[in-house]
């Protein structure tokens, strides 16, 4: 009799084996250039290593990015999101081994019986107590739970770089609002220089219209420069208030409680030309490349989970204890119990549930894949934009430069010729005007030159080799 038994449950292993095609991970086509388009020449590779903001030597941004570190919720957050995949790991492990229970019992209850001697109603009372281990263990023949922990691996190594995206993107963002914080205070000062200058100006046009020199109409045009010049000042103010409550709220300070001693620093001078290095480099250095090359390992793992599922859960049950009727026998040999027990469970129907659920986790590998690929498209899109956008500014601001400096001699040329009676007012004031504009657009030029070269770093994934800073511990 046992044959055909044995038989029958071979052939359905063999059946249920025969099912298990276990799903092979995709790896990304992905044929990126051999070279950036805007690449400079004689740029320096190790400049995107390490902390390159120190670079521009200034003690105040260094500072500011210390206590952003320390601070800044977004930071905060992600660590705790690190944490949390951690302990998940630490679970889904745990389901790889046997968990063993304790049960203890005690029971007791009156039984009532007919009495064959007495023919009456007689009743006794029965006690009993056990103590008894109980083991559990799922055998994981097709890999169910061993998929489930590594899709928690890839989970946690998402969330430690998307740590690493929070951290640039608060040092990033830190500097980018520091440095428009400078050029607005280098913008005020402009303001301020051409409102002292505008009411020399004045002043000189006054006393020769006393003296009958200048006419009403000169008088009336240094007046309306006057107010021109003041009136540019209060939105710069605002601007640059803005900029620190903005930088206050990174370092995760409340608004007002933050200063910054900030010196005149000539940060373009500190820009040296960044090589970009080759471009299959660029998928290893960025973390959120790596977070996306993750979240499809994930994937991945839960489609195995999904389709595992579709096949029988083996389960092993043991227990190994003692039962008896009074305390104090309960550990003899004679109340000695034990159990061993195998269980399968295997689903017969549920209107294609469990297929259906496979298929969406299919889906969402797919999805994973693609959003790596966008994601890998737009990285080099940002970094050729970079690239692209440093060559023009650095040649706006050389244009600028020169534009200054034949600006600077027309003011010079025309105010003496209007003191020597030469031209009038209004040729004077419009190269004034011309001249105050040429400093402003290279203060622009300058400050979007420096907002770029953060952008460039950001996108090259520069900076954040020291382990250091990366190192995550929870909180005692």
């Amino acid at each position: 009799m046992r044959a055909p038994f044995g038989i029958t449950t071979l052939l359905v292993l063999l059946f249920y084996l025969s099912g298990c095609s276990t799903p092979k991970p995709v790896k990304p086509d992905l044929s990126v250039p051999e070279s950036f388009t805007h690449q400079p020449a004689g740029g320096d590779a190790a400049s995107l290593k390490g902390r390159w903001w120190e670079d521009f030597n200034d003690p105040s941004l260094n500072a500011l990015i210390e206590r952003a570190l320390k601070n800044n919720h977004d930071i905060l957050l992600a660590t705790e999101r690190v944490l949390e995949e951690r302990a998940r790991v630490g679970i889904k492990s745990a389901e790889l081994f046997p968990t063993i229970d304790l049960q203890i019992g005690m029971s007791r209850q009156k039984q009532t019986f007919l009495s064959p001697q007495s023919g009456g109603r007689a009743s006794t009372l029965i006690s009993t107590v056990s103590v008894t281990p109980v083991a559990s263990y799922e055998v994981d023949l097709w890999g169910r739970i061993s998929s489930a922990k590594r899709e928690e691996l890839a989970r946690l190594l998402t969330s430690v770089e998307n740590r690493r995206v929070a951290l640039h993107t608060v040092v990033s963002d830190l500097i980018t609002l520091y440095f428009q914080y400078a050029g607005t205070l280098k913008k005020i000062d402009l303001a301020k220089s051409r409102i002292e200058s505008s009411k020399k100006t004045l002043k000189v046009i006054e006393n020769r219209y006393n003296r009958g020199i200048a006419n009403y109409l000169d008088l009336i045009q240094a007046r309306s420069l006057l107010s021109e010049s003041k009136a540019k000042l209060p939105s710069l103010e605002r601007q640059r208030e803005d900029l620190l409550e903005k930088l206050s709220l990174l370092v995760g300070a409340y608004p007002g409680s933050i200063t910054i001693n900030q010196k005149v620093v000539d940060y373009v001078s500190a820009l040296k030309p960044v090589s970009p290095g080759l471009p299959s480099d660029l998928l290893l250095r960025r973390p959120d490349l790596r977070a996306k090359l993750s979240e499809a390992d994930a994937a991945f793992n839960a489609l195995r989970v999904s389709h595992a599922k579709r096949f029988p859960k083996i389960s092993l049950t043991g227990s190994y204890g003692w039962l008896s009727d009074e305390l104090r026998g309960l550990f003899e040999p004679s109340s000695l119990i034990w159990q061993l027990s195998v269980g399968v469970l295997s689903p017969l129907f549920d209107a294609n549930r469990l297929k259906l659920e496979e298929e969406a986790a299919l889906s969402r590998y797919r999805q994973s894949l693609i959003g790596y690929a966008k994601t890998v498209l737009q990285a080099f899109y940002e970094v050729e934009t970079a690239l692209m956008k440093e060559e023009f500014l650095r040649k706006e601001r050389a244009s600028l430069l020169d534009l200054l400096e034949s600006t600077q001699r027309a003011y010079r040329a025309s105010l003496n010729r209007y003191q020597r009676g030469l031209t009038d007012l209004l040729r004077v004031l419009e190269t004034e005007r011309s001249l105050y504009q040429t400093r402003e657009h290279l203060v622009d030029t300058e400050t979007a030159l420096l907002l770029n070269r953060v952008f460039l770093y950001r996108a090259l994934g520069g900076g954040w080799t020291d382990d250091e800073k990366m190192e995550i511990k929870p909180d005692k």
